[in-house]
């Protein structure tokens, strides 16, 4: 029989995730500054390259652990789904979260994101990127799965009310207003905000199953 756990404990794992993202300045300011010697201020586009790749294995190490002691301690995230077959109107909604997703980002880039991300950079250039963003996709649904958790066993019962998105949008997405250190940037952090709940719905929507969530998240930003 498994012991009940305190919600408090999924929440920390949900903040944990989101505190994964300040590994960055880790990299930055130790490894990157101190090690290899990079001027953060003259960045060239091979060093940023070896700052994504950086961040993609200490954020894969991250990951593993986390995992691991939420398997082990608290039997969650289940393996394999016992959930009940994704309805069509659930597959509509995620849908329009999925092209609400997708707005955001062409009103960001004028164009598909992955299009724009590909002007400019070398092949290694341009996977060392997309690495990056995989993994810190993979935080966002951390996030997005604990953050809902917690608060589900907050209340003792499930929820079609997208708490884990809005703990995301209060973490990861309040943090992009100031994210990019060029001062208050309002439409990147009310953008990543809204992307945020939408995720949220999407991972709802989509019967909590997490590749199927992934998928349509990462697609949802990196696309």
């Amino acid at each position: 029989m498994v012991k009940e756990v305190k919600w408090t404990k999924y929440l920390w794992l949900s903040l944990l995730s989101f505190g994964a993202f300040m590994l960055e300045y880790l990299s930055i300011f130790a490894f990157e500054v101190i090690i290899l010697h990079v001027d953060i201020q003259n960045y060239t586009m091979q060093q940023r390259s070896i700052h994504c790749m950086i961040m993609a294995i200490m954020w894969a190490f991250f990951i593993g652990i986390l995992l691991l002691f939420s398997r082990k301690h608290y039997h969650f995230p289940e393996r394999g789904s016992k959930r009940d077959k994704i309805s069509f109107k659930s597959w509509i909604v995620t849908l329009a979260c999925f092209i609400g997703c997708k707005i955001m980002t062409f009103i960001d880039w004028h164009t598909l994101k992955i299009v724009g991300e590909a002007q400019g950079k070398t092949v290694f250039q341009f996977c060392a990127q997309y690495l990056y963003y995989i993994f810190e996709v993979m935080l966002v649904l951390l996030i997005i799965i604990y953050g809902q958790k917690a608060i589900e066993a907050l209340l003792k019962k499930e929820s079609s009310i997208p708490f884990g998105g809005i703990i995301l949008a209060m973490t990861w997405g309040a943090f992009h207003f100031v994210s990019r250190g060029v001062g208050l940037e309002i439409w990147n952090g009310i953008s990543t905000m809204m992307f945020s709940v939408l995720s949220g719905i999407m991972y709802l929507r989509l019967n909590r199953k997490c590749l199927y969530s992934y998928l349509f998240i990462a697609l949802g930003y990196l696309l």
